[in-house]
């Protein structure tokens, strides 16, 4: 059958399967709906939260990206999550990931690798999870491009339908494409739905469409409500038929529209120490959206670090007691579906981070990049092991009115009581330098009064649990109930790390094949969809001594060569450079380092690589330009991403070099210098487990990689120096050996390496 039938058939079917008698039901042109459940057995919700399998269910979430994590690491990460109580996993799924080249039309699947997403899915039913797929095809997640592909723009008309922007508008070249990518991904997310599974069994209960629409660029309602129909139409037309849900999203709050009423919106809270201030946004979403359970899309697990910036480790409000706060203070205001953004964090790798983000997510999750868990993974273990005991009773239960007095104006308490009767006070402090005690006496409305003594460490947060019919608080229980420690070794039993003092070296020699541009061709539309260097070379003759400007897209960064020569740059204001050029023939060849695509707002339609070269007549950006000077063609280095062993450098010219030791400074300087680091690691001792990290000082911007794998990108501003390698792609023993391969660009400092040391996350290591 004809593919376009097909899919009418199948959206008239999957639409009409909510409009089944009983479920829905139009009671005016504005009043909303009932909601419209295709397998109301299966899973529907309240204005509560969650019934699976006729079961009420309190989610409880937490996101681990697959593509951010390798793929033999995966099992210990579900198994941490799985320790800790949760009961669901959450991801995103980028679509630049999964469709790295373009396609030849919008039917051309021929390019989409889905592989690992639905090996990752396999893995999180394997260990008896609930699933929360956020499939775009906008993700934002300080991914490159938002998660769209970069080829995609080439695909924006000339003329789009809306002058704001292309990319999330309702252009109909744009959900075309955005229909290639569901007819892809949905069927994928489709197969492991819960509705296509026995009762009982684990798969996919939620499917996020669009995200964060509220912060987009600012479309009318019209134009979002387009959009979001569409994409609603597209996802039951390839079989979801799950609930669907959005975030931030204040169109689909209140709706009417038959399609937009089989999804509801959620919130995402970064509060850091002002949890108290999230408060308006959920009594917002409780007015605007009545019968929908609350939710948090993404509750705080941390946060990302940015290029210049601080660590994720070394910023403020991410603390244990700050998520076990949070995370309490959404509970006792009802909400029933939490996922906390990141759970585990993981790792941006090669140069698929977002512009100014740094290649380490590890976000200070309660699961460090690395695996490691510390004090952050008990407090959520805790809340984790609470919820398996009281969780179906805290979806259903309600808050009661009662007054409160205690020993601190900052110490709170809110009451909510389970359909069974049993009460859960709720205690906290806003106060995250002191820690707080003292006696509470609550007076409920029924007239009881119970006296009490709490003890909150700063910013603390606990649960008096009494159980139906209980009236003695010395009856209760205190919730959380603190997790078991984690068992570490002794230093001593850890194995030995190593300090790389000796590397080889070599001058990048350029590109052994060039590709001709047209004037004004952007990296996109020359078929280069990533953000590694490139060279782009040209010859100019000049009467006399003149000035060349180099205009660079975006504030990257460009190096030049003239006449062989590491040029000097005579003036910068940051987008432009200028060079000089002697009289006579000159050839130049410019070192572009693009720093990522934007992930959000129009930044992620602006394409990389268009740089221009003016001839000018004064070293001023008011001198007299004259007209564009084609650069004729591009290449990549000779040792690029693909290829992380440098054909053409081979082992002959490469030169010995102590690390540590700043090389004599030379006007015939490459403008990219490769490094190989070779080193040798102990087993690892039995019943211990520690993984490893490079620790890394150099001058000079560039990339990494271990043993063939890319690990990200390096910045000589920081704020990250330490990168974690994954077990599984080291190798152990005495006679094993390890290469490291980094290329560096100049910077201020030049380009070399400091300092170079592997060794074991002593502070995460654990018996096992």
């Amino acid at each position: 059958m004809n593919k376009s039938i097909t899919n009418t058939v199948r959206l008239l079917i999957g639409i009409m399967c909510f409009l089944v008698p009983g479920c829905l039901t139009v009671h005016g042109d504005n009043v909303p709906s009932s909601r419209p459940f295709a397998h109301p057995d299966r899973i529907r919700y309240d204005s509560q939260c969650l019934s699976i399998d006729g079961k009420d269910v309190f989610i409880y979430s937490g996101a681990f990206h697959y593509f951010r994590c390798p793929k033999e690491l995966w099992p210990d990460r579900f198994q941490k999550i799985k320790d800790a109580g949760f009961n669901t996993v959450e991801t995103y799924v980028p679509w630049n990931w999964c469709e790295r080249e373009m396609p030849g039309g919008t039917n051309d699947f021929s390019k989409l690798d889905l592989k690992d997403f639905n090996d990752w899915l396999d893995m999180a039913e394997h260990f008896g999870f609930y699933i929360i797929v956020r499939p775009g095809p906008y993700i934002c997640s300080e991914w490159s491009t938002g998660g769209f592909p970069q080829w995609l723009l080439n695909k924006k008309p000339p003329r789009p339908l809306r002058s704001l922007g292309w990319l999330r508008s309702d252009d109909p070249v744009f959900l075309a494409w955005s229909k290639h990518w569901y007819d892809a991904v949905c069927p994928v997310i489709a197969r492991h739905q819960i509705t296509r599974k026995p009762a009982g069994q684990a798969g996919v209960i939620l499917v996020q469409v669009e995200n964060e629409y509220d912060f987009g660029l600012p479309f009318s309602d019209e134009v979002k409500e387009n959009h979001l129909r569409t994409l609603v139409t597209y996802a039951r037309a390839d079989g979801i038929d799950v609930p669907l849900i959005s975030c931030w999203t204040h169109q689909i709050r209140g709706q009417t529209d038959p399609l937009l009423r089989q999804v509801f919106d959620c919130c995402n809270f970064y509060p850091r120490w002002d949890v108290h201030g999230i408060l308006p946004d959920i009594r917002k979403l409780r007015n605007e959206q009545p019968d929908a359970p609350l939710t948090t899309t993404e509750l705080q697990g941390g946060w990302f670090a940015q290029v210049g910036g601080k660590l994720s480790e070394d910023q403020e409000g991410v603390t244990a007691s700050q998520i076990n706060n949070l995370t309490l203070f959404t509970i006792q205001n009802g909400e029933t579906i939490l996922n906390y953004y990141m759970l585990f964090g993981g790792t941006n790798p090669d140069d698929w981070a977002a512009r100014d983000i740094i290649s380490s997510y590890d976000y200070n999750a309660p699961i460090r990049e690395s695996g490691g868990v510390g004090d952050r993974y008990q407090a959520v273990r805790a809340i984790g092991q609470m919820l398996q005991k009281y969780g179906s009773d805290l979806a259903r239960s309600r808050a009661v009115p009662c007054k409160v007095t205690t020993s601190q104006n900052d110490v709170k308490i809110v009451e909510r009581r389970a359909v069974n009767g049993g009460r859960f006070f709720f205690i906290r402090t806003s106060q995250h330098t002191d820690a707080r005690q003292g006696t509470a006496t609550v007076t409920e409305s029924a007239g009881g009064k119970l006296v009490f003594d709490y003890q909150l460490e700063p910013f603390g947060s606990k649960i008096l649990y009494l159980p139906p019919g209980a009236n003695d608080p010395s009856h209760g229980e205190w919730l959380p109930e603190p997790a078991l420690p984690i068992q570490r070794p002794n230093a001593s039993d850890l194995p030995k790390g190593v300090i790389i003092t000796t590397a080889k070296a070599c001058p990048d020699p350029g590109p052994a094949r060039w590709k001709k541009l047209r004037p004004g061709e952007s990296l996109d539309q020359a078929g280069v969809y990533d953000s590694h260097f490139l060279f782009y070379k040209t010859k100019i003759s000049c009467a006399v001594p003149t000035n060349l400007l180099v205009e660079i897209p975006n504030g990257d960064s460009v190096l030049a060569i003239i006449n062989a020569r590491l040029a000097r740059v005579s003036t910068s204001n940051g987008s432009n450079s200028i060079f000089d050029l002697s009289a006579g023939a000159n050839t130049i060849e410019l070192l572009y380092e693009n720093h990522g695509y934007g992930n959000g707002g129009d930044k992620m339609e602006k394409q990389g690589g268009i740089i221009r070269a003016c001839l000018t007549d004064g070293d001023s950006d008011d001198a007299s330009i004259r007209p564009n000077l084609p650069l004729k063609h591009f290449g990549r280095p000779a040792g690029d991403d693909k290829q992380w062993w440098a054909p053409g450098l081979h082992d002959a010219r490469w030169r010995d070099v102590s690390i540590g030791e700043r090389p004599e400074p030379s006007p015939k300087n490459s403008v990219l210098t490769w490094y190989r680091m070779r080193f040798s690691l102990q087993s690892p001792h039995p019943g211990i487990w520690a993984p490893w990290r490079l620790h890394l000082m150099a001058a000079g911007n560039g990339f990494l990689y271990l043993n063939g794998h890319p690990l990200g990108r390096y910045w000589d501003v920081g704020p990250q120096h330490d990168f974690f390698l994954p077990e599984c792609w080291l190798n152990f023993g005495d006679s094993s050996t390890n290469v490291l391969t980094l290329n560096l660009r100049p910077t201020a400092n030049g380009a070399w390496i400091r300092y170079a040391g592997i060794e074991p996350y002593s502070e995460f290591a654990e018996i096992k």
